[in-house]
C-alpha cells in the first residue's frame, strides 16, 4: 500500500497517509508514556517526588494525545471547508496499521 501510494498516489493522498502515520505514532507513544507513568507511580513506594513525576508523565501523555486528535480533526475540517478531497477515515488508519504490523513480522 505504501509503495503503491508513493509511486502512483497524488500529493493529497500522500499527505493524508503521512498524517495517519503521525496519528498512529502519537497514539502509540502516548499509550507507552501512560503505561510508563503508571509503572513509575506503582514503583514510587510513597516517594512524593516520584509520584509527582509519574502523575506529570501521565497527564502530559493524555494532553499530547488529545492535542494530536484535535489537530487531526482540525486538518480534516479545514480540508472539508476548502473542498480538498481529503479522505482519511478509521478504516484507512486500521488498514495502514495492519500493513505496518505485517511488515514488522
Amino acid at each position: 500500500m505504501l509503495r503503491e501510494l508513493l509511486e502512483q498516489g497524488s500529493v493529497i493522498d500522500i499527505v493524508a497517509t503521512f498524517l495517519a502515520l503521525a496519528l498512529i505514532a502519537a497514539s502509540v507513544l502516548s499509550i507507552f508514556f501512560i503505561i510508563w507513568g503508571g509503572i513509575t507511580f506503582i514503583l514510587s513506594a510513597g516517594n512524593e517526588e516520584k509520584i509527582k513525576k509519574a502523575v506529570h508523565t501521565i497527564r502530559y501523555a493524555i494532553i499530547g494525545l488529545v492535542v494530536t486528535f484535535v489537530a487531526f480533526f482540525a486538518v480534516s475540517f479545514v480540508a472539508n471547508l476548502l473542498d480538498i478531497p481529503f479522505e482519511l477515515n478509521f478504516s484507512t488508519i486500521m488498514d495502514l496499521m495492519r500493513e505496518l504490523f505485517q511488515a514488522m513480522q
